[in-house]
């Protein structure tokens, strides 16, 4: 009945997974874990599924099936005739092995690594005219240099190229018909990744990818005689006591490939001996450690107060797959946006475990990388949003949705980097081994020595476009380099470092004369700053030798590469939070970042095209000889208020503001002198009731409000001008107080409506240009002889013909633009589109400074025409009481108007 259960419930679970795959095949075993057609003793339902599934409850941990079984099935090695390789002696081939399971082909025809960039050689794109493609298989970077030749096809020679570059990929792909896809890279920890380069190196592909095991007793190499160990094998063909556990990548199997990666938190991190091998971390500065700084074995400038994780997610236990998933992966599937069928929320549709186990997509989400594998799933990777709620904990940062727009959350939260950092790559004069000059950012070349002390790293921030082709100001780290170019038209292509070492060298050393010219202390070695290309001596010795050896037109040439930082991310406790640090004139956004010490030539570099959407800034060679890169994300679109400005309106605000102010003065001292010299003028004066309560209520606040407004945009618009005010503080009060002048300007408008006041600002049309030059001639004569005011001040008629057309100006033009710019900017945020077609802050907020300048200027010339008045401050105090003191020529306003 027990055995009728048994195959009852097996009939079951095999029917559930008939609808979606078929189930893989297992062991039956015991209660001990033992196939029970070997120990004779009865099944165990537990200890079969427990193989696979987690049936820990029910089984005893003292047992040898915990300690012998891993949660993957044991693997027969077996060769490319499906045999057991303990028994043929040939070469492991993992196609077959992993391929008794899995969809091999579809993994091998769905994996970026495997393609490497293959799908896009001899398609538009190419970052050189030399290159076959734009990845990492054909393509051609600065860093690696080396170029592959092309084979009778005209595509790049894959053995060629595997035995340069075969060490970091995996296999198969373009490669396939040399060496398989090595599925062990990446799905064990116990790996000899140098027995498998040596092997490459070599072109003994067929025992390559087999390679691997040597360091675990299963296969030895006696001078190319292989052979494995039978004694290292079960019965069934696997490894013996588990020595090749199967799982899914780790961290480590990521770094083995792309930097230094380390989860160890017991032994101190130190750098791998040669970090030129960790291509990630020496072009970036990244690490991706959960290690606290101050505990690792590096020695880094300031370690104490370091008290952070290389990296957050690493100390989160985030691994490289959760971000990097298979991009079928069931737990992770989404729709990109471009496909997501817009009545659809949630697509609940998904593969089975068992499908996903049998075709797992071996393209992972990614970002965009010009250095990357060139793969269709570009901008696939989920971004920080997609797993942070970024409104709910940046409550201290003022306009935090226009942050968000125009800025990466990388640009704060990857303030600085402690590995060492490549700067320049000089490839002009390789030494005789073939290793370029070298220059690191925050670390000498010997970045291992003990004296060598390693500083902060602070990429610079350049426009990147994300995913729906959004531009985000992210870090990167620039590198330049300078090599040797040959050929003409359609023939050009970087000199050949064979070509370089076999004309400057003659196998061991250089030549006598590049080492005559070059040693300038004499001591028959060339360092690496007598390697340099500084005199015009040494270029033409260079390139006659160059052109002896038959080379074609060689000439020097320079460029600079971009490289993305995205790891090495820190919590908010270690974030850039300071706002002077972008708004400010020594804005990040802003900065100069060094390139290289020296320029080989006198070369300027030049931006390799394509790297980064519509880059600003300029590349400048210093007086010292120092290259240097000057940011400028204004060209690119981007408007920082405290650190940009257009000049040319700034000139025009203060020519205006400290014109008035000049004139006004001179104004006054020509007053002065007139009237100390004709004495006090004697006129009539009558006291009248000007200004009712609410008038002169509105005209304070209002004052008031224009001059914090002034105060408070000056420091933001020049912060670094008022170091000890707050720039976070002076927007809040800003807009605080430019919501309080709308909101007074509108209770104004509504209050001369209503009660008729409006008339006062409209000008009499008949005789107003009378009237108006008889004022202007009293400014500008009158009041110098003590004349009379040519219209006497009254309730009715407050305001002469000029003061009527300025004030109808302001309240017309100047208030509407500078309340329609302020709060666009103020709703940049909010209202992203309404100010971005109205030209984005580029364009309003340079007006809205303008406008500033009109007001302040105004200012200056309406508190001086206040001292017209029969006493310099009688027009204040008329303003603060509502009487004035009028001039009496012949009667009150409404006698003259009853006349």
């Amino acid at each position: 009945m027990k055995k009728l259960l048994i195959a009852i419930s097996l009939l079951l679970t095999f029917g559930a997974y008939g609808k979606g795959g078929t189930h893989p095949e297992f062991d039956m075993l015991d209660k001990d874990g033992n196939p029970i057609e070997e120990s004779g003793k009865p099944y165990n339902n537990t200890a079969t599924c427990g193989d696979c599934h987690d049936a820990s409850e029910n089984l005893d941990y003292s047992s040898d099936y915990i300690l012998k079984r891993n949660m993957h099935p044991k693997v027969p090695l077996r060769d490319a005739a499906g045999k057991l390789v303990k028994d043929t002696g040939d070469p492991l081939s993992l196609a077959v092995t992993c391929g008794m399971c899995h969809d091999v082909n579809y993994i091998n025809n769905h994996s970026d690594h495997a393609n490497a960039g293959y799908g896009k050689t001899g398609i538009p794109g190419k970052s050189h005219s030399w290159a076959a493609g734009k990845g990492f298989f054909g393509g051609w970077n600065l860093y690696d240099y080396d170029r592959i030749d092309a084979d009778e096809e005209g595509g790049p020679d894959v053995d060629a190229w595997l035995t340069r570059y075969g060490g970091r990929h995996v296999g198969g792909g373009p490669a396939a018909e040399s060496v398989e896809m090595n599925c062990l890279l990446c799905h064990t920890t116990t790996v000899g990744l140098d027995n498998r380069v040596e092997q490459l190196a070599e072109e003994e592909f067929d025992w390559a990818n087999s390679a691997l095991l040597i360091n675990l007793g299963l296969l030895t190499n006696d001078d190319g005689d292989w052979s494995w160990n039978e004694e290292a094998f079960d019965l069934d063909g696997s490894a013996a006591n588990n020595q090749l556990p199967i799982q899914k990548p780790t961290d480590e199997n990521c770094g083995a490939c792309h930097g230094v990666v380390d989860n160890n938190l017991e032994k101190p991190l130190l750098l791998p001996d040669d970090i030129t091998k960790a291509r990630t971390s020496i072009l970036t500065g990244q690490v991706f450690s959960p290690q606290k700084l101050n505990i690792t074995g590096l020695n880094i400038s300031g370690k104490e107060d370091l008290s952070r994780p290389f990296d957050v997610h690493a100390a989160r236990v985030v691994s490289c797959v959760n971000c990097h998933y298979s991009l079928n992966n069931p737990s992770y599937y989404q729709r990109f946006d471009e496909n997501q069928p817009a009545h659809l929320e949630f697509d609940p549709r998904r593969l089975t475990i068992t499908e996903y186990i049998k075709k797992p997509l071996h393209q992972f989400a990614k970002g965009s990388s010009s250095q990357g594998l060139a793969s269709v799933t570009e901008n696939s990777l989920r971004r920080c949003e997609s797993c942070h709620k970024e409104e709910s904990i940046h409550d201290w940062l003022p306009y935090k949705e226009r942050h968000f727009v125009a800025v990466a959350c990388e640009s704060c939260h990857i303030p600085e980097l402690y590995a060492p950092t490549l700067k320049s790559v000089d490839w002009t004069l390789p030494d005789p081994e073939g290793n370029p000059v070298l220059e690191f950012r925050n670390s000498t070349t010997d970045y291992a020595a003990s004296d060598n002390l390693l500083t902060k790293f602070v990429p610079v921030l350049l426009p990147r476009e994300n995913v729906g082709g959004a531009k985000k100001l992210a870090p990167y780290n620039l590198v330049t380099g300078w090599y040797w170019l040959a050929g003409e038209e359609d023939e050009i292509a970087p000199i050949a470092r064979e070509t370089l070492i076999e004309t400057f060298t003659d196998g061991s050393d250089y030549n006598e004369d590049i080492l005559e010219l070059f040693d300038t202390d004499q001591d028959g070695i060339l360092s690496d700053v007598e390697r340099r290309l500084d005199s015009e001596e040494k270029i033409a010795l260079l390139t006659a030798a160059l052109e002896e050896a038959e080379v074609v037109s060689p000439r020097l040439v320079g460029e600079t590469t971009t490289y993305e930082v995205s790891h090495n991310v820190v919590n908010g406790k270690w974030a850039t939070r300071d706002c002077q640090d972008c708004h400010h004139y020594d804005s990040l956004v802003d900065a100069t970042i060094a390139l290289a010490s020296y320029s080989p030539g006198g070369i300027t570099p030049e931006f390799l095209n394509g790297h980064t959407a519509d880059m600003g800034g300029s590349i400048e060679q210093l007086d010292s000889g120092e290259v240097v890169y000057r940011a400028d994300a204004n060209a690119s679109g981007f408007y920082i208020l405290g650190l940009d400005s257009v000049p040319l309106f700034d000139l025009l605000g203060m020519l205006m503001f400290f014109g008035v102010s000049l004139g006004v003065t001179a104004h006054a001292i020509a007053r002065k002198i007139a009237s100390s010299r004709r004495g006090p003028s004697q006129h009539k004066y009558r006291k009248e009731y000007i200004y009712d309560a609410y008038e002169r209520m509105w005209h304070w606040l209002q004052a008031g409000s224009i001059l914090i407004l002034l105060i408070t945009g000056l420091i933001i618009h020049k912060p670094h001008l008022f170091g000890i005010f707050s720039f976070a503080y002076m927007v809040e009060v800003h807009n605080i107080v430019g919501f309080i002048l709308l909101a007074n300007a509108a209770l104004a408008l509504f209050y001369n409506l209503a009660s008729g006041e409006i008339k006062q600002y409209l000008p009499e049309p008949k005789g107003f240009i009378g009237r108006s030059m008889a004022q202007a001639m009293y400014y500008s004569k009158g009041v110098f002889e003590g004349a009379p005011h040519p219209q006497e001040k009254s309730r009715e008629q407050k305001m002469n013909p000029l003061q009527q057309v300025t004030y109808l100006a302001i309240l017309n033009i100047l208030l509407p633009v500078q309340v329609i710019t302020g709060v666009l900017i103020w709703g940049a945020q909010r209202w992203p589109e309404i100010a971005d077609s109205l030209g984005g802050l580029t364009l309003l907020a340079p007006i809205h400074t303008l406008a500033a300048w009109a007001f302040a200027a105004f200012i200056v010339m309406h508190v001086y025409l206040t001292t017209h008045g029969h006493t310099p401050t009688a027009g204040i105090k008329s303003m603060m009481t509502g009487w004035d003191d009028v001039e009496d020529n012949g009667g009150s306003h409404e006698e003259k108007a009853a006349d």
